[in-house]
């Protein structure tokens, strides 16, 4: 008995050609080879094209970013940490099919100025404070290096260079607690600022998840 497809020799039990895995028919009767009925559409239903997107925040909100996303139906495919800047970058993905994307892409653009907003706001409760102690400190610094100059250089002026060492050190210490005082009444006066903030983008997930309810919905319908 040979193949019909590629002309191999076959046994007398072979239902498969070796060689090019074609069926084997017998002469009496035809042998009925099982195939998975609608496999090729089952496998067309399993395909998902997916949309994508990317966002970089700062570290210490990456994970209200993530939350934010997963609330517009994306899911996390991604994520890198920079050595430097404290910058994390994020990919997303989700399907295309999801609906109302005109709604969902206000929403993801409000929602990355308002965690903007917030890493502004964080920065502000140093930003000054540094600003202060920076130009304190320099101040100092130099009052320290002229009292240093009177007891190194001219000896003659030793007692006057010691004083004006211990003004330039007292110096540097109240640049530091400046520095905390200044940071206590930022964080003070931004801290309610932020957690308004907060609550925004608690409204705008809900909001979100709104939306892709009644998207769900409406497939099931």
């Amino acid at each position: 008995m040979f193949c019909k497809q590629c002309g191999n020799e076959l046994n007398g039990t072979a239902v498969y050609c070796e060689v090019c895995g074609a069926p084997v028919q017998s002469g009496s009767a035809p042998v009925l080879v099982a195939t998975p009925v609608g496999s090729a559409r089952d496998a067309q239903d399993a395909y998902r094209s997916y949309e994508y997107a990317r966002t970089t925040v700062k570290s210490d909100l990456a994970q209200v970013a993530v939350d934010c996303y997963e609330s517009l139906g994306y899911e996390l495919t991604g994520q890198k940490t920079a050595t430097a800047g404290g910058q994390t970058t994020l990919s997303f993905r989700r399907s295309r099919k999801v609906g109302s994307k005109a709604q969902l892409s206000k929403l993801q653009r409000t929602m990355d100025d308002t965690i903007a907003s917030i890493a502004n706001m964080e920065a502000q409760k140093t930003k000054k404070a540094t600003s202060q102690a920076i130009a304190l400190g320099t101040i100092a610094a130099l009052v320290l290096g002229v009292g240093m100059c009177c007891t190194m250089v001219w000896t003659h002026l030793m007692a006057l260079g010691i004083i004006v060492g211990i003004i330039g050190i007292a110096g540097c210490i109240f640049a530091f607690l400046r520095y905390r005082k200044t940071v206590e009444s930022e964080s003070a006066r931004v801290s309610p600022e932020i957690e308004a903030a907060y609550d925004r983008l608690a409204t705008q997930c809900e909001e979100a998840q709104v939306v892709l309810r009644s998207n769900a919905h409406g497939d099931v319908r």
